[in-house]
């Protein structure tokens, strides 16, 4: 979905009728203020000072197109569970869990944002189409609560709440939070930002966080099970009141890894320019 809208500034623009009044006034004033040089020259000059309202009116044209906003709202009803990916390049992406069996895409976009969806089955694409000026789209998604959810991003915030599908967010600088987050499992990588992850781990299922340049924060409860797998190149680990609890302790150079209470659940925490925090709740 494409929306294009026009400015009409260059009609509209405050002042911009004032300016173009005083262009005579400019030429009247360079003829007997130029004594020497000439009609020609003057003409020269008055032509400069005729094109600036002209060249003002395209700056407006050009920057005030992206203050327009393009919105796109689509509704999915899949049949059985759905898996939603969320592509974007510039803006925020939030996905929260609801008690209905459809799913709400919604987003605010610069006019020069193309957003396309594709539905196969019950695989539902929504993506920014890849262009030369980056525009800013901000995602809005409410989904079943056993919704699997794939969130791509270039730069902006994302946040995940209530959702008990499979996660995966894949961005290049964005702080990603996760919340009331009970899946089987949830990948995160991302290259700059924090991580931060608060819910519980299934048995069985997998968890792996990793930032190369941001915090990694987690907070699970005291009864959960799990093996852990810590790295922090800054040595910064700090695992709160889980670390004497913990079984099988194997210290590294730059990681910590054991097993709380009977293991199964494997989470990993990985940060090569940050610092690893877990709390217990």
């Amino acid at each position: 979905m494409h929306i294009v809208r026009r400015c009409a500034c260059s009609k509209n623009l405050p002042g911009s009728d004032a300016l173009m009044k005083t262009v005579p006034r400019f030429r009247s004033r360079l003829a007997p203020a130029a004594p020497g040089l000439g009609d020609l020259h003057a003409r020269r000059w008055a032509r400069m000072f005729a094109i600036i309202p002209i060249l003002f009116a395209c700056f407006c044209l050009k920057t005030g197109a992206d203050a327009y906003i393009a919105k796109f709202e689509r509704t999915y009803t899949p049949r059985g569970q759905a898996h939603l990916t969320i592509s974007n390049m510039n803006g925020s992406i939030s996905v929260t869990a609801w008690d209905k069996k459809t799913i709400t895409v919604r987003a605010n976009a610069a006019s020069s944002v193309s957003i396309e969806d594709e539905v196969r089955g019950d695989e539902i694409k929504v993506s920014v189409k890849r262009n030369f000026r980056i525009g800013r789209a901000d995602f809005e998604a409410s989904v079943p609560a056993d919704t699997s959810v794939s969130v791509k991003n270039l730069m902006g915030r994302i946040e995940l709440r209530g959702v008990n599908g499979h996660l995966s967010v894949d961005s290049f600088d964005s702080e990603v939070r996760l919340y009331d987050i009970r899946g089987p499992s949830a990948d995160v990588k991302v290259t700059s930002g924090d991580i931060i992850f608060d819910g519980d781990l299934r048995e069985g299922g997998s968890y792996n966080f990793q930032s190369v340049k941001g915090d990694i924060d987690v907070s699970i409860p005291a009864a959960t099970s799990f093996n852990l797998v810590t790295r922090a190149m800054s040595e910064n680990i700090n695992l709160g009141d889980f670390l004497s609890s913990l079984t099988g302790l194997n210290r590294g150079d730059k990681g910590i890894s054991g097993t709380h209470l009977r293991g199964g659940a494997r989470l990993s925490l990985t940060t090569y320019n940050g610092r690893i925090l877990l709390h217990r709740k």
